[in-house]
């Protein structure tokens, strides 16, 4: 997952490296051949009709017995209502959804990267069905983030994982979970709504946003942009945050400044990513984006994006004080 091999670099200050996600991939293994899967976790959604030109459907979660292909059923209606996050021994986990069809010659669970929903739009007072992909819902929605490692995987009672070492264990789906970006002004809204749920557990004060701040880190996120790389500072050695800060006439006694980049996702989900690895994954940078983001002396944020789109890629800066 993250690799955080850059130091702490000054008092508050710290920088966040690039994440690198691994995606789920669906085995091609002969079923007969599989040790017999495990779930892990469900997850109950509304309703919804969907279809599936490829795959097969396993006869239980298992998934050591192959059902019907899905290839002779193109345009059959099944419905789902389910998932579930199943590992087998070897493989990423992944998500399958328990269908079902009225005829009941297709029930049981479909990878879920396969499925279509069906909706249904009006026009000239005429309704059409078109396949859509399946917008994926957030599976650790509920889950706290100090109880998440590779994003879905659930480290409670793994203490290396705790400690925010490396690893792979992620079924984060970056190929899918990218066709349904985030939305750039939501995240730092949103970054800020559950940062300061973060310090009220903990008895901190929460930070409010300010104007000056904001402008200060959209600045410094276009120049992460356009560096390519994430650096505090400037040639001369002079903190570039900073220097917009005198800049803008604001008087500081600690300045504050996190940098990261996070694969882009569903809104919710980056936030998430971001935070998590700022404050519960942090170890390789010494716990700095930690105790920035929690300084209990801060009063202030200001949280800047921008994406770089070549890379699948959301860059913020959060700069406080």
């Amino acid at each position: 997952m993250s690799n955080k091999a850059q130091k702490l670099l000054c008092i508050a200050f710290s920088a966040l490296v690039g994440l690198s996600i691994t995606a789920a991939i669906s085995t091609t293994s002969q079923a007969a051949k599989r040790k017999p899967g495990k779930v892990v976790r469900t997850m109950k959604y509304k309703t919804m009709k969907v279809k599936a030109k490829k795959g097969y459907v396993y006869t239980s979660t298992k998934l050591t017995k192959r059902g019907v292909h899905l290839t002779k059923y193109k345009n059959k209606v099944m419905t789902t209502k389910k998932a579930y996050l199943i590992k087998v021994p070897g493989k990423p986990a992944v998500w399958y959804d328990r269908v079902s069809s009225k005829n009941k010659k297709l029930n049981g669970y479909v990878y879920n990267n396969y499925l279509k929903v069906i909706k249904k739009s009006s026009t000239n007072g005429k309704t059409s069905t078109k396949t859509t992909n399946k917008v994926p819902v957030d599976p650790d929605a509920n889950v706290p983030l100090k109880d998440l490692y590779s994003y879905g995987t659930n480290s409670k009672n793994n203490s290396a994982q705790k400690l925010g070492l490396d690893g792979d264990q992620s079924y984060y789906n970056a190929d899918l979970f990218s066709k349904y970006p985030a939305n750039l002004e939501d995240y730092k809204s949103v970054f800020v709504k559950l940062l300061n749920q973060e310090r009220q557990s903990r008895g901190i004060s929460p930070v409010t946003i300010d104007s000056t701040l904001a402008s200060i880190a959209e600045k410094r996120a276009q120049d992460t942009k356009s560096l390519g790389t994430l650096d505090h500072y400037d040639n001369a050695g002079n903190m570039i945050a900073a220097n917009y800060a005198k800049e803008a006439g604001i008087h500081f006694s600690s300045l504050g400044e996190c940098l990261g980049s996070v694969n882009n996702a569903p809104t919710l989900m980056t936030v998430r990513e971001s935070l998590r690895d700022y404050i519960y994954q942090d170890a390789g940078s010494d716990w700095g984006h930690r105790d920035t983001l929690l300084n209990p002396s801060y009063s202030h944020i200001g949280v800047g994006t921008a994406t770089l789109k070549d890379q699948g890629l959301i860059t913020n800066a959060v700069v406080m004080y």
